[in-house]
């Protein structure tokens, strides 16, 4: 696809967005992709005024009065960014974006082999229940698992496991707490709603060790991985999230933990709330657009980065790869657990990239944004191992 078929593809999508025709995907789009540059304006220091001026032809009255911007943000000026988007944007289907910024420009795309096509992940995961007993949740599992002493636990076509308290006499104090279990492979992810009405919805290779019922004066849970967690409120019972080195108290609040263990760092971005965060050696409370980043293999002390971007750590929750500023390194682990990949680490290249990328995209044309610096190239071995490249 030409940079003029690249504009008229991008042209259609902002018109149907602008006439209400957009589906889903293409709305998330438009409206993502102009809140990315409202706060990454560097992007287009690159271009000239006459190329802006060349290849921008849409009605950006239109677009500005559909598209709800936080008012604490500068204005976007529509007609340079629909212009950036012409040169910067492949279009793979309608929803495919990428954007990559480089001192030498962008190259040419190199050639990948088709094995790459390799599908992106979907809900699915494996609950583990009180007994032991497994079930693997997918599209293919019946929507009533267990209905039993007052519980229960059901399953929706779109990714989503329910608990439903119907009756709560059987519950006695000192009773034996019943667990359950929920994990996501490599490829997978999955949304839980607990028995409080708490929302959790778990990243690739993550899992959620629940009660099938709080009782008792603390709701607590056990995270291995990255979950967003939206809290049902209730002061009488604060909600705790463990794992293998710290503990988040709240309240009722919206937040992300990335706590994968080969990540060797435990980040909790506060979206909604406050939390507090300990582990032994620190104790930090965090504030809406703060993150607490905690060093697993270090001293244990707790740093707090403020003014923090929680669209770039959540996007994953909205169907979205988002990086800024990511390195290479980062950017490949996160394509190694939604593919189900292995990555060969020894050869990655100190490389930044920023941009979107829709996470139902398929990793052939992800890799093929990557590989858009003419730099580097990507191989596929025996069992699904993936090789960085120097470019050819």
């Amino acid at each position: 696809m030409n940079a003029f078929n690249h504009q008229k593809e991008l042209q259609k999508i902002i018109q149907r967005y602008v006439l209400g025709t957009a589906t889903p995907d293409e709305i998330l789009f438009v409206e993502k992709y102009y809140q990315y540059l409202d706060k990454n304006p560097d992007i287009l220091e690159q271009f000239n005024a006459d190329e802006i001026a060349r290849l921008a032809d849409v009605n950006f009255t239109a677009i500005k009065s559909k598209i709800n911007l936080n008012e604490k943000r500068k204005t976007v000026n529509l007609y340079k960014y629909i212009s950036a988007a012409a040169i910067l944007l492949v279009i793979a289907g309608t929803t495919f974006v990428f954007l990559y910024k480089t001192k030498s420009g962008l190259k040419r795309d190199s050639a990948i082999h088709k094995q790459l096509d390799i599908l992106p992940g979907t809900n699915k995961a494996i609950l583990t229940l009180a007994d032991g007993s497994k079930i693997v949740l997918d599209e293919h599992t019946a929507a009533n698992i267990s209905d039993k002493d007052g519980l229960k636990i059901s399953k929706t076509n779109e990714g989503q496991l329910v608990y439903t308290v119907l009756d709560q006499s059987h519950l006695k104090l000192g009773s034996a707490i019943a667990y359950n279990t929920i994990q996501t492979p490599k490829g997978g992810q999955y949304q839980v709603i607990l028995p409080d009405g708490t929302k959790v919805w778990l990243n690739a290779a993550s899992s959620l060790k629940y009660p099938e019922v709080f009782s008792g004066n603390i709701r607590s849970v056990e995270l291995t991985g990255e979950a967003y967690f939206e809290v049902a409120k209730n002061k009488a019972r604060p909600f705790h999230v463990k794992n293998h080195h710290q503990d988040v108290e709240v309240l009722g609040t919206h937040f992300n933990i990335n706590s994968y263990l080969d990540d060797n760092t435990i980040k909790t971005t506060l979206l909604e709330g406050r939390v507090r965060i300990s582990n032994g050696q620190s104790v930090k409370i965090l504030k809406p657009g703060e993150q607490a980043i905690a060093e697993v293999s270090g001293d244990g002390i707790i740093t707090v980065a403020t003014g923090v971007d929680a669209d770039d750590e959540t996007a994953w929750k909205n169907g979205l790869f988002q990086f800024n500023n990511a390195d290479l390194k980062s950017v490949l682990s996160q394509l190694e657990r939604w593919y189900d990949v292995d990555i060969d680490y020894h050869t990655i290249p100190n490389k930044k990239y920023n941009g979107m990328v829709p996470r139902k995209s398929k990793l052939s044309d992800v890799l093929k944004m990557l590989e858009k610096t003419g730099n580097i190239r990507f191989e596929i071995a025996e069992g699904k191992k993936l090789k960085v490249l120097p470019g050819k």
